[in-house]
């Protein structure tokens, strides 16, 4: 299985938390986010390979572990698009599964993770985002030739598609991959939340302007 982290520019991150964090914070907490999502997954065995989907090349060059790749985003396609093709590309290198994963998942922890994994067995596993409605894992047999439906209301035109390919479908809630931080709302969720998982909240506190 190889998993598939999508990282946008980070002079474009978390724009909708510019209200309360300044481009500077952004960045930092874009980067401790997909930081701690990479550790989780370089130490988990049934993962093969980490493609950090990114034109921030000079970042992906901080992470020096083999199971690392870097494939360069194409930043004239949509998300939609940019993993449709990364996808077909680890089909034609042999790869029988993929792993999705936002990396704006603050409360990930490497067992919700394991969890994921475990309970896959066939077609398409998947989690929904708590709020929006968007997609936040998935896991994928890479013998079916689905196209990915990212972007608004996600997770229904994913399960749509796979009933309409008749994939073996399984949704599953996992509260820390059913968390992301997306807007203002969420951020005070964060803060507002008891916090038991790898993050300290107190590290969120520091990005406050």
């Amino acid at each position: 299985m190889w998993a598939v982290i999508p990282i946008n520019s980070f002079l474009k991150t978390m724009t909708r938390l510019s209200e309360i964090l300044d481009q500077n914070n952004r960045i930092k907490l874009t980067k401790m986010m997909a930081d701690q999502m990479i550790n989780h997954l370089i130490n988990i065995p049934e993962i093969e390979k980490i493609v950090l989907l990114t034109n921030e090349s000079k970042w992906v060059k901080t992470h020096q572990n083999n199971k690392i790749i870097h494939r360069e985003d194409k930043a004239s396609m949509g998300l939609k698009e940019n993993i449709n093709q990364t996808a077909n590309w680890l089909h034609q290198q042999g790869v029988k599964q993929m792993l999705y994963l936002s990396i704006d998942l603050p409360f990930a922890e490497k067992d919700d993770l394991m969890e994921l994994i475990n309970q896959h067995t066939q077609g398409l596993t998947i989690v929904e985002a708590k709020r929006d409605g968007g997609t936040n894992a998935l896991i994928i047999d890479l013998s079916y030739s689905m196209r990915f439906q990212f972007g608004k209301n996600s997770f229904e035109r994913h399960i749509r598609t796979a009933e309409s390919l008749k994939i073996k479908t399984k949704v599953l809630q996992i509260e820390g991959l059913s968390f992301d931080l997306d807007n203002v709302d969420d951020w005070n969720d964060l803060i507002d939340r008891n916090n038991e998982s790898y993050l300290v909240l107190e590290r969120f506190h520091e990005f406050r302007k």
